[in-house]
């Protein structure tokens, strides 16, 4: 009865200890099949951050170049700008006048000093209306002699009415000038039918 015992006990106890050994195997299995799903998931998530990052670079580097054209396009527009304006002063400063008529008013000419400028305008004495200067001229520009009225004539010689009157302006030194022509009544100085002016840069 005593061996019989013991072998019970040995072999209950071998049987124990080799379940306890098979669940601890179970058991790691199971924890390192865990471990590389983990690092797998791990691993395929990287890639996506990557390409997160790399579309947000992306949509930076567009962005950069959108505001770079923009710069360039606004440049673009004020040399236009810039060209467009420089053409329109140069469009109103000429060279030598010589006669000045109402079609020249309000330009602007390039002159020498001593040169002579001419200026006819229609004018009509016998309604009371003639041509006076609106300011006072500077030192750049000297009025010479008196203004002269000519009747205007028909092709048969017939005085009909209105005329032409001239003025005569001489460069006495540098420098830059407008010129003011007023057509009015002498005693309504502060109600001109028209004017007339024109610029010179006295070189």
């Amino acid at each position: 009865m005593k061996w019989t015992s013991r072998i019970l006990i040995l072999a209950i106890f071998f049987a124990a200890m080799f379940g306890c050994q098979k669940g601890q195997k179970a058991v790691a299995s199971k924890e390192g099949r865990s471990s590389t799903s983990a690092k797998a998931k791990s691993a395929s998530a990287k890639p996506a951050g990557k390409t997160a990052t790399t579309k947000e670079a992306s949509a930076k580097s567009g962005a950069s170049n959108a505001k770079s054209g923009a710069s360039n396009a606004k440049s673009g527009t004020s040399n236009a700008k810039a060209t467009a304006s420089h053409e329109k002063a140069a469009s109103l400063h000429f060279t030598h006048p010589g006669v000045l008529t109402m079609a020249d008013n309000g330009r602007s000419f390039d002159v020498r000093q001593g040169e002579v400028i001419t200026v006819k305008l229609d004018s009509n004495h016998s309604s009371g209306f003639s041509w006076a200067l609106g300011e006072d001229l500077g030192a750049v520009v000297k009025q010479e002699g008196k203004p002269g009225y000519a009747r205007k004539t028909s092709n048969f010689g017939k005085i009909v009415t209105g005329g032409t009157e001239t003025w005569r302006f001489r460069t006495a030194g540098s420098g830059r000038e407008t010129v003011k022509l007023e057509y009015r009544r002498s005693w309504e100085r502060n109600f001109p039918d028209r004017t007339f002016r024109f610029g010179l840069t006295v070189r």
